[in-house]
């Protein structure tokens, strides 16, 4: 979205001001914890007369018995019973909490200079390199120690050594670059470091054929952030993936031997485990024949049948595996030999089927294009209206996790990825129900309870043979409620997903959601059309530094408590609580307005009415226990409606 730029200007200033006035602000806080200090001793006494022994609260079923007077209290009111609320007890959040605010009062942001929580504002809101050089003039008269130019506060380098790849201007950052800065920051969960690929393109400007391609990559052991590997920059995707990987193939190959090692000389083993791509991608990075072509499925062995657009009717056909991929047992199959082949990797398991790509942006569009467009099952105008004004309703109770509301069916194609996963699992089981025919509405449904399934650990355990065989009949049922030249390789691929979900897990561990928003930012860091790939890397340099403790830090300090009131309601004994209309968790965003105020708690549905947390002193700061954080599973109301 093109912000204004009077509105960019003055937001810039204000958060200038803000940054100057903290500093003003240091005597300030030190008086104000001191009387903190005063008004806790004066209330002390009062305090004690609330506070409930954890052993004896363990006999007590009455909300007041379950809560101590150090701890946050939420005001929820039930359905059907106000009293028969369970607040679940979390005492491992509670020393979350401590830890949290201690490192609020002691986090290097606070301790930081100015200058550095200036470079650091700079670079994580992408200013432009003229617009913070003429803020730095503006500070200067009363800053004099400050640079003059942005690109001294942010130590751009002066030179980037970029080469001439595959026809297009490369830069390499390198796997190992990045595992060392993230080791610096993270404690990995073990020792052996498991590495996500993903390879995409993405257009730079909207009237030039000009694209990136880069090779981008994370770690789930420590983090899981994204990092660019690679850049490549051209107005054509590489000519040659000899020539685009060779440097990554090569420090693959010895990281897979010597491992990586962190500042205290501890050894980390690192494995290639997944290459995450949409469909033209793998073809390019595997060599092999594209969606369209004759032996295009990537799993099975059969030629397809072309009717204007290539068909894989064979629903039973013998599968393909890693050894017969790499001795080219199906040579039409092959149009290259891939260069991954030389390193310690499965190139069928590897490439895992990108659920973002084939069912949200594959499989679901398919099906809105069909409910508005096919001749044999299109709705009819007034079905398209109401099943608009339903998603219409729906907007208001969304919960602000999901990104994106929903639209007007009439609008589907300009749906986003979330837009269409969100209609998938959520809204459209309930806005479609009486709208659609049985069993066009029975197979959509298929499809849905199947995915949650494999997007979902607890569910996976017990029910992932079942989520394998409504794929199978969803398929089946497909052809014959919407022809069978509807059996196109998305939907043929869905038959695959459960292989994918029995080696990674849940597949969100291996979708491509997370990197198209990390290609959305640095899409942003181009500024102009002369050598995007030396902005791309000089902005990436700048931020550096910060890239990984935004996702390492700053995450503990988003549990704030935000729009304190005084309206109520309060328990009974609780009138010296502190109310607040918001709680801004880890985990979570809880809330009293509608969409954001409704949970799942003990098996029952609850709505949040307050927001309460004791007033407590310095020393007591953080010592607060959240209902529901540990298993906190977002209610979609929805649901409820018959």
């Amino acid at each position: 979205m093109n912000i204004p730029a009077r509105t960019r200007r003055r937001k810039i200033a204000a958060k200038v001001a803000k940054i100057v006035k903290d500093i003003e602000d240091e005597n300030e806080d030190e008086e104000s914890v001191y009387m903190d200090n005063m008004r806790y001793k004066t209330m002390k006494s009062d305090e004690q007369e609330m506070h409930f022994d954890e052993d004896d609260s363990e006999g007590d079923d009455s909300i007041e018995s379950r809560c101590s007077s150090d701890e946050t209290v939420l005001d929820c009111t039930m359905f059907g019973n106000d009293s028969a609320l369970d607040f679940i007890d979390c005492s491992d959040w509670t020393a979350r909490a401590v830890d949290s605010d201690i490192e609020e009062m002691s986090d290097d942001d606070n301790k930081a200079s100015l200058r550095d929580r200036l470079a650091n504002w700079g670079s994580t809101f992408n200013i432009s390199r003229v617009a913070l050089s003429h803020l730095l003039a503006v500070l200067h008269t009363d800053l004099p120690d400050f640079p003059k130019d942005g690109r001294t506060l942010l130590n751009t380098p002066r030179y980037i050594e970029i080469t001439h790849v595959a026809g297009g201007d490369y830069y390499y950052f390198g796997v190992k670059y990045w595992l060392q800065i993230l080791l610096d920051n993270f404690s990995p969960t073990s020792d052996h470091l498991l590495l996500h690929v993903n390879i995409d393109g993405i257009p730079l400007f909207n009237s030039s054929s000009v694209c990136a391609w880069p090779v981008l990559g994370s770690v789930q052991q420590i983090g899981g952030n994204v990092f660019p590997i690679a850049v490549f920059c051209s107005n054509r995707k590489p000519q040659s993936v000899h020539e685009y990987v060779h440097d990554f193939v090569s420090e693959m190959q010895e990281l897979e031997m010597h491992g990586v090692s962190d500042n205290s000389g501890k050894l980390y083993s690192i494995e290639l485990a997944a290459v995450i791509c949409d469909a033209p991608a793998r073809s390019f990075v595997k060599c092999i024949k594209g969606h369209s072509g004759y032996n295009c499925c990537e799993r099975c062995i059969q030629r397809g049948k072309h009717v204007g657009k290539m068909l894989l009717p064979n629903l039973l056909a013998p599968l393909r595996s890693d050894a017969s991929f790499v001795e080219r047992s199906d040579l039409c199959h092959h149009s290259g030999i891939s260069p991954l082949t030389t390193l310690n990797f499965g190139m069928v398991s590897g490439f895992p089927l990108d659920y973002m790509h084939l069912v949200c942006l594959g499989v679901m569009r398919r099906l809105l294009y069909l409910w508005v467009h096919a001749p044999k099952c299109k709705l009819s105008l007034g079905i398209l209206s109401a099943v608009s004004a339903r998603l219409a309703t729906a907007y208001a109770y969304i919960p602000r996790e999901f990104s994106r509301k929903p639209r007007a069916l009439t609008e589907y194609k300009l749906w986003k990825a979330t837009e269409l996963r969100l209609f998938l699992l959520y809204v459209g089981p309930v806005v479609l129900k009486g709208f659609l025919s049985h069993d066009a509405y029975v197979n959509f449904l298929d499809l849905s309870v199947a995915v949650r399934i494999l997007l979902c650990q607890p569910l996976m355990k017990d029910f992932l043979e079942y989520a394998g065989q409504l794929l199978k009949y969803f398929v089946q049922s497909f052809c014959t409620l919407y022809a069978e030249d509807q059996l196109v390789y998305n939907v043929h691929s869905l038959i695959h997903l459960v292989e994918d979900a029995k080696k990674f897990g849940p597949l969100d561990n291996v979708s491509s959601f997370k990197y198209e928003n990390y290609l959305g930012r640095l899409k942003k860091l181009v500024r102009s059309a002369q050598k995007p790939c030396v902005q791309i890397v000089k902005r990436i340099l700048e931020s550096r530094d910060h890239l990984v403790i935004r996702g390492s830090k700053s995450s503990s300090n988003l549990q704030t408590f935000c729009k304190p009131h005084m309206e109520g309601p309060l328990f009974v004994g609780r009138s010296n609580c502190q109310q607040y209309k918001q709680y801004k968790g880890i985990h979570c965003f809880i809330s009293t307005s509608t969409g954001d105020n409704c949970f799942v708690i003990g098996g029952k549905i609850g709505i949040v009415k307050n927001i309460l947390r004791e007033r407590m002193g310095q020393s007591d700061v953080g010592k607060l226990r959240m209902w529901c954080l540990k298993n906190l599973q977002l209610w979609n109301p929805f649901f409820l409606i018959q």
